[in-house]
């Protein structure tokens, strides 16, 4: 089965390549976008993955920084999946850019007073810190892996430990535990603002449009950074129930986590009901108008369905009902749901706003097939987008069994029984 879904993956990888390849050899004449929708689905599935990162990292502080020790297995789950999504948001959006080249003129071409451009510095600082306290996390596991692995996978684990190696004299592993505690909270404390900056920027970006009413409003940042911390929250929900080993702590650890997961749905649905309620009381007609599209018009069946069905309502019964039956596969289905209905709200944040015409009578005033406000994927879209998933799957499937991410015992150390290895039970480096 292991074989078979590596195959799979690396097909779908391959047949997105061909898509990816396409679309850089014709330009963005292979999409269904147009002059008037010019943010399609690639935009969508960026705010998605980012916001998955942004979640899944914001846990991790919650883990690492306030000391929620219920939750510390999940810890390295979290980092992992905030460092993973956020490549999958970046590839979406560097296929987006009309000319992919000139992705590096933002760090040349200053331009402090743009959104955009704070932006692209937090996705940089972002990846150093994500991956600095991934390192930090694991870097004990790693040095006792060395022993374990041979041939390519010791040489791998090699270059991941960067020469660091955990020392065999107990006082020295201590302080050596001890120092990684404090960095990985001083990274933790320090990621706050940059996660709430990478989710709460990319919110800014939609928030500062005021050609759009859907969009142009303070409360869209604030939404961006909640419904990230229902997603991330989920997706590990997810990968915890289905791929970490069953122990006595699986169970308290998924109650923790869909309890979080709850409190967080509850919360977005809050910020939702506000944005409706406001923006169609206010009257403006373009906000109105997108609202009205979303509530009951051409994306009304991603609202109800996907947004309330499958990332509310859905997730909360399985919840429930799970508690009653203990059961660790109603929770891991309940985040599957939630992820699933997350992209939902992507779509009904970024569609919709392109089915607002600017100038009555603009819409028919020309005839031509991309002067519409009209817009579905093409397949080369979906395919490419399928690869570009896929290809993220394969890289985090691929790391999860070689390095010590989930809470499987993937080593252990000489002198067990003695050894004290960061958040991990004494006298193992398990993983």
């Amino acid at each position: 089965m292991k074989r078979f879904y590596y195959i799979v993956l690396l097909l779908l990888v391959i047949l997105g390549s061909g898509a990816i390849a396409q679309r850089f050899m014709e330009g963005m004449s292979v999409t269904n976008l147009t002059s008037y929708s010019s943010w399609g689905l690639w935009v969508v599935l960026y705010i998605f993955f980012i916001g998955l990162s942004a979640g899944s990292f914001l846990l991790s502080t919650m883990i690492y920084v306030f000391k929620m020790d219920s939750l510390e297995k999940v810890g390295r789950i979290a980092l992992s999946s905030a460092f993973f999504s956020l490549v999958a948001g970046l590839l979406f959006i560097f296929i987006d850019l009309g000319h992919p080249e000139r992705f590096w003129h933002t760090l040349v071409y200053r331009n402090m007073s743009s959104v955009l451009e704070w932006e692209i510095h937090f996705y940089l600082a972002y990846i150093v810190l994500v991956l600095g306290e991934l390192w930090l996390v694991m870097r004990n596991d790693l040095s006792a892996l060395i022993a374990k692995y041979s041939g390519m996978k010791q040489r791998i684990v090699k270059i991941l430990s960067l020469g660091y190696r955990t020392s065999d004299n107990e006082e020295v592993r201590i302080k050596q535990s001890e120092t990684g505690k404090r960095w990985v909270k001083i990274l933790g404390i320090i990621g706050i603002p940059l996660a709430l900056g990478v989710h709460g920027g990319t919110g800014s970006i939609f928030a500062v449009v005021i050609a759009k009413p859907h969009w142009n409003s303070g409360i869209i940042p604030i939404i961006f950074i909640v419904s990230a911390l229902v997603s991330g929250t989920a997706l590990v929900t997810f990968i915890y129930a289905f791929f970490s080993k069953n122990d006595s702590e699986k169970s308290r650890v998924l109650n923790s986590l869909s309890s979080l997961l709850i409190m967080f749905i509850v919360f977005d649905l809050l910020l939702v009901l506000s944005e409706f309620l406001i923006g169609l009381y206010s009257g403006i007609p373009g906000e109105v108008h997108s609202l009205q599209q979303v509530i009951g018009g051409t994306y009304g069946y991603i609202f109800w369905i996907g947004q309330i069905g499958l990332g509310a309502l859905v997730p909360i019964s399985l919840i429930v009902l799970s508690n009653k039956r203990n059961s660790t596969v109603l929770k891991g289905l309940a985040g599957l749901s939630t992820v699933f209905g997350i992209i939902a709200v992507r779509i009904n944040l970024v569609l919709p706003a392109y089915m607002e015409v600017q100038i009555p009578g603009l819409d028919t005033a020309y005839i031509d097939p991309r002067l519409v406000y009209e817009y579905f994927p093409s397949s080369i879209e979906f395919i490419s987008s399928i690869g570009i998933i896929a290809f993220v799957v394969f890289l985090f499937s691929v790391t999860w069994e070689l390095l010590p991410i989930s809470d499987k015992e993937e080593a252990q150390h000489i002198d067990e029984g003695r050894n004290s290895n960061y958040g991990i039970e004494k006298g193992t480096f398990q993983a």
